[in-house]
């Protein structure tokens, strides 16, 4: 089996970051102003759209080229990371909840609620996001070369 190549991992967990730092400068400036202005509202909707993916898609490269797992979608790639002790539990949990909510953006637009987006992030979301590139960059960086 082979292992998870740092050069990819790095660059995801690159994309991740920016999409992250883009989230947190949005939501400094405040609620109000915030959900008041429709390019912030689709700057915040598409900045968790590229933080999940390009956690999911690096979730699913260490499950299949460290652990020949293959998993059947981007809560379940969270999920299998924190049976495999990459992550802890609770971080595959706030990661699956921010999964549902990229899939709410993506999947039924109608039905997204720019408020709710907003609260998850500013009610955890961030912090789950950083700490979790935090646990998997860690794991990345332990492997061999």
């Amino acid at each position: 089996m082979t292992k998870i190549d740092k050069r990819t991992a790095r660059r995801l967990l690159s994309e991740a970051r920016e999409a992250l730092e883009e989230l947190k400068e949005l939501v400094s400036r405040g609620r109000e102003q915030v959900l008041g202005d429709r390019t912030l509202i689709f700057s915040m909707r598409y900045s968790v759209i590229l933080m999940v993916e390009a956690l999911a898609d690096l979730s699913f490269a260490i499950l299949e080229k460290d652990f020949g797992e293959c998993p059947e979608g981007y809560r379940d790639a969270f999920a299998r990371l924190a049976k495999r002790g990459v992550v802890k539990p609770s971080l595959a949990e706030g990661m699956r909840r921010l999964a549902s909510l990229r899939n709410l953006i993506v999947h039924r637009y109608w039905a997204v609620n720019d408020e709710r987006i907003y609260e998850e992030a500013v009610g955890g979301g961030i912090g789950i996001v950083e700490e979790f590139v935090a646990e998997v960059s860690n794991y990345v960086e332990a492997k061999d070369p």
